[in-house]
């Protein structure tokens, strides 16, 4: 794992903007995993900037939420609608390069098969953008004694139930819908951005270097290509 450190956010969004455009320079049809909340944030300003002065350079990027909540409408904090605003509209992928979640689907079982089968054919995933949680969840893998492989219904920790995302939803999810650990480490190459407010226990968990599933984050030890970028200031 390569660990860098930053001030503040802007700088640790710049460095994140410069490792995903020299994959997507190198691989104009890269497959993107992307992760939603705070961290990610100045990422996609800058990916939003970039695509205002060459639009053309994301015109075969693919994109793959990393998940979602279950029983929340997509126009309501979801992870789809922040996407929209963040990711799709601004760098115009269209409807064929995005390849969505529907956590409102009647059988979720069958979605999260589709799902699956969509990442054998699309993938592997060759960057995957990731935030740390505050117990240590990748996606929605919470820490548990065993971790799923692939596409799964999750029950939410309380510490997930309380995300600043839907903080001021009238729907309060108890589920969500998200790739696997095995999903997420088989992708080319990760990104986890760690940054906010409360997290400097989870930053140490991490930054230890011990692997447990009970901390789902300290896995990505095991992968070979792993960009940590860590935001050192409190906020």
């Amino acid at each position: 794992m390569r660990i860098a450190e930053f001030e503040e956010i802007d700088q640790m969004g710049q460095k994140a903007f410069s490792i995903v455009m020299d994959e997507i320079e190198h691989n104009p049809q890269l497959l993107l995993c992307a992760a939603t909340g705070s961290s990610p944030l100045p990422l996609y300003r800058n990916l939003a900037e970039e695509a205002k002065k060459r639009a053309a350079v994301f015109d075969e990027l693919r994109v793959l939420p990393l998940d979602e909540w279950v029983g929340l409408p997509s126009s309501d904090g979801s992870c789809h609608a922040f996407l929209q605003k963040h990711i799709l509209r601004p760098l115009k992928v269209d409807q064929e390069r995005y390849f969505r979640f529907n956590a409102a689907a009647e059988d979720l079982k069958e979605e999260c098969l589709r799902i699956q089968a969509l990442v054998k054919v699309q993938g592997p995933i060759d960057l995957c953008i990731l935030g740390l949680g505050k117990n240590g969840h990748l996606g929605f893998n919470e820490p548990a004694d065993e971790l799923q492989p692939h596409c799964h219904i999750a029950d939410l920790a309380v510490q997930s139930q309380q995300h600043s995302m839907i903080l001021d939803s009238s729907i309060k999810p108890t589920q969500g819908i998200t790739l696997g650990i095995q999903d997420i480490l088989s992708s080319k190459r990760i990104l986890l951005l760690v940054s906010g407010s409360g997290k400097e226990e989870a930053k140490k968990k991490l930054l230890s270097g011990d692997i447990t599933s009970q901390f789902p984050a300290s896995l990505l030890w095991k992968h070979h290509n792993v960009d940590c970028l860590v935001v050192t200031k409190k906020s």
